[in-house]
């Protein structure tokens, strides 16, 4: 099943640069800016990695936390929303006070070294109240358009912003590097530009000014060369009125399209296929602002989305050519409460949404835990940070035999990023809830612009079902020239001393690395199996590991390492700046860095996975709080065992009636005269005292089957879910006084069969409303410091 890829031309057409009316420099002399293909920094191509987190939807005194998290998973800038409801709901008093506090926000990314779009709307959607629409507007004005008396209103909230904003722009030496104006508008080029007028004439500046670049057909209308065009894309559309599976989508393909027509298809025209871009796209580069990392759940519609339909799709994304790697959301978050209404998205015959939670299945979730996407996505963002630059710069190329419809699972899927004869083959064997079969001898043929390079040699490899994965040709390794590799790069660890190349064995492929003899002076490979054939040298039969590592010497004399982990280990690989020095860490536990790098901060619920492993070495002694930490010499790194006190949570729950307690559920759960408030209750008591002790944070899970579920406490809802066949987590920190105040009251309402609701898998049993079990689990977090 090898193809064919022709490279012979890989510059494609010429770059526009200086037409974007946008860029800034700094006042150290920094410079941001744009040419038609990619983002230019001080002179350089430049890759960024944005993930959303919405500051009004996250408790501020743990925002500090949360952005040491994202920074941790490879995210250079953090873009947020507005919501013009949550600053102005009483008409004529904002309020960037507490969770609102937008300044403070920007300021504290800046703090730790995050940069920062913020989406100023006016319209926001984002699954908020009116798409984030004050109540009282409503009426008073044509919104969306040039109306003047809308864009009296608009002013008003700009001033308001560019106050919060002011002196924090990247011309000011601040984080601020970019602004989005509206969200989703697809046919009024004219209003967006003037609101970029509007918010300039406010006395916001920023580098980049971006907008929402699909619907329809061909994509948005927006004003020529005064705004980037940013895309998106997600792995299910719970806005989709029907309740069936939803047929294949394009994010699994290699195609040049930018524009997604089905997002947000409740309110836009949508096509069938791949619909084509707008007619003037290549003036821009290629870039994302919604690449779901998740999905909201609608009443209706409940898809459960795994790692892998994320990490899949952030991959075949950058293969497709995309230079700004933007998610949304990265971080879930919860809807604060209104003085007024709630925050709720929700409409009679459209999309219900759940009243508090905005979880959004994110890679870091509502209460700030980590899922299985982070770790994924981690990986490729550590690809990004230290190749993106010579990434950028590269085409995408695509076979001449490619998949003959969005249907077709037996066409190898494969596709080449290329520069000057270098750059990165890309294989996709995995699409969201569909059987790809395995593909045996899978490989490419690559045509380059002076050789034939056949990758890999021989019968091929096994392309497992749900395998997908990059391996580099051509790359230069200072000096070294590596011819291709069955491995997918990781990161690099740049030291004054050493140079190590991290690379993982991916998709169940034997790691292979073949270099250009011409280049290789020697190979130092203990554990691996070296051989001289011709123009090559090829190392192979080695043990994927951390013992795995060996030597080349290029010609100059200039000795660089290669490392190659397991595929598990990537997952639990963090690289920053810790000790003194840039460090890879392999932990199964979460890891935060300090801004300082003198601090490494561990945390997990489980004890037994506290366990780091650490390259280069500390020099000096570590210590676990004032506890001596011994070293164990793994190879080259160095393995230190922590024990985290260990807090039992002791957590119970039986059946009640509490009758005080003010239903919250939709009113059209209870459509029978009669069963208004008569969900199933339960009372749950957990001992918090560990929260007095230390820990971080008091995980409870609840596993139950129903539709809609609440949680109060206090006497007040203060979460909420609709059923999926996930349990349910909650963090119990934000609450822990309300806990002071009496038990935990849950709230389940019956799954009945005649709910029209998308479920992936269904309990067979009607009104059911049943908890399976319920259990507390306390979160540790460990200061790990170094002695001086």
């Amino acid at each position: 099943m090898r193809t064919v890829i022709t490279l012979d031309n890989p510059a494609g057409t010429e770059w526009l640069s200086g037409h974007l009316r946008m860029g800034g420099v700094s006042p150290s002399g920094e410079e941001i800016n744009v040419n038609s293909h990619c983002l230019i920094r001080n002179g350089k191509p430049w890759l960024p990695v944005m993930g959303e987190f919405h500051f009004s939807r996250y408790p501020s005194q743990y925002w500090e936390e949360e952005l040491l998290k994202m920074k941790a998973g490879g995210i250079g800038v953090v873009a947020t929303y507005v919501f013009w409801i949550h600053h102005e709901e009483k008409e004529g008093r904002f309020r960037w006070d507490g969770d609102r506090d937008l300044r403070r926000f920007v300021m504290l990314c800046g703090k730790l070294g995050l940069e920062t779009v913020v989406r100023i709307g006016p319209w926001a959607h984002g699954e908020c109240r009116n798409g984030g629409f004050p109540d009282w507007l409503h009426g008073r004005c044509a919104p969306r358009t040039n109306d003047e008396d809308y864009l009296v209103y608009v002013r008003r909230l700009y001033a308001e912003i560019a106050a919060q904003l002011q002196g924090l722009a990247f011309q000011d030496g601040g984080p601020l590097i970019g602004l989005q104006f509206d969200n989703e508008l697809t046919d009024n080029a004219a209003h967006l530009q003037r609101l970029k007028e509007i918010a300039l004439e406010e006395g916001m500046r920023a580098p980049l000014y971006t907008v929402t670049g699909w619907g329809g057909p061909g994509g948005a209308a927006i004003p020529k060369d005064e705004v980037l065009p940013l895309f998106g894309g997600y792995p299910d559309h719970p806005w989709e009125r029907h309740t069936e599976k939803l047929a294949p989508g394009p994010h699994y393909f290699f195609h040049a399209v930018r524009n997604d027509p089905g997002i947000g298809s409740d309110m836009l025209q949508a096509v069938e296929g791949i619909a084509g871009d707008l007619a003037h796209i290549d003036r821009y580069p290629n870039g994302t602002c919604e690449l779901g990392s998740g999905v909201q759940h609608t009443y209706h519609r409940r898809p459960v989305i795994t790692a892998d339909d994320i990490g899949a799709m952030a991959t075949v994304r950058i293969a497709n050519g995309c230079n700004l790697l933007g998610y949304y959301m990265y971080h879930g978050g919860t809807h604060p409460a209104g003085e007024l209404t709630t925050m709720q998205e929700s409409s009679a015959h459209g999309n219900q949404l759940p009243v508090h939670s905005y979880d959004f299945q994110a890679p870091i979730g509502e209460y700030g835990f980590l899922r299985d996407s982070y770790r994924l996505l981690k990986r490729l963002h550590l690809f990004i940070q230290d190749y993106g630059s010579s990434l950028a710069p590269m085409n995408t190329v695509f076979p001449g035999h490619r998949p003959s419809s969005l249907s077709d699972t037996e066409t190898l899927r494969v596709a080449a990023r290329a520069k000057d004869g270098a750059g990165y083959v890309f294989f996709n064997n995995y699409q969201r809830l569909t059987e790809m079969g395995v593909k045996d001898g899978a490989g490419v043929e690559l045509h380059l612009p002076e050789e034939r390079l056949i990758v890999p040699e021989g019968d091929g490899c096994e392309l497992k079902d749900g395998a997908y994965f990059f391996w580099p040709f051509n790359l230069n390794m200072e000096g070294v020239l590596l011819k291709y590799a069955t491995a997918q790069p990781l990161c690099v660890l740049r030291g004054e001393h050493e140079t190590v190349f991290v690379f993982f064995e991916a998709g169940g492929v034997r790691p292979r690395y073949v270099f250009d003899s011409g280049t290789v002076k020697l190979i130092e490979a203990n554990k691996a199996t070296v051989r001289r054939e011709g123009q090559v040298m090829t190392v192979s039969a080695l043990h994927p590991g951390i013992a795995s590592m060996f030597t080349l010497q290029a010609e100059d004399g200039k000795a660089i390492k290669l490392l190659t982990l397991t595929e598990r280990q990537s997952r639990h690989a963090w690289r920053g700046l810790a000790f003194g020095q840039e460090r890879l860490v392999l932990c199964e536990s979460g890891i935060l860095f300090s801004p300082d790098g003198e601090e490494l901060r561990i945390f997990g619920q489980d004890p037994e996975l506290a366990a780091f492993s650490i390259y280069p070495p500390v020099e000096r002694s570590l210590t676990c709080g004032s506890v001596p930490l011994p070293a164990e010499e793994e190879s080259a790194f160095r393995t230190y065992r922590p024990q985290p006190g260990r807090h039992a949570v002791k957590a119970v729950y039986r059946a009640v009636r509490n009758s005080e307690l003010n239903d919250e559920l939709f009113p059209y759960l209870f459509e029978e005269k009669g069963q208004e408030g008569q969900s199933p209750e339960w009372e749950i008591i957990v001992d918090v005292s560990a929260l007095h002790d230390g820990a971080q944070d008091i995980a409870l899970t609840i596993d139950y089957v129903g539709d809609v579920a609440q949680l109060y406490i206090g006497g007040r809802c203060v979460a909420d879910r609709f059923y999926d066949g996930v349990p349910w987590r909650i963090g119990l920190k934000r609450y822990r006084e309300e806990l002071e105040l009496g038990p935990i009251i849950l709230k389940i309402s019956p799954l009945l069969k005649e709910r029209a609701i998308y479920l992936e898998s269904r309990p067979s049993a009607d009104r059911m409303a049943e908890v399976r079990s319920i259990k507390a689990e306390a979160e540790f977090i460990l200061a790990i410091r170094s002695e001086a």
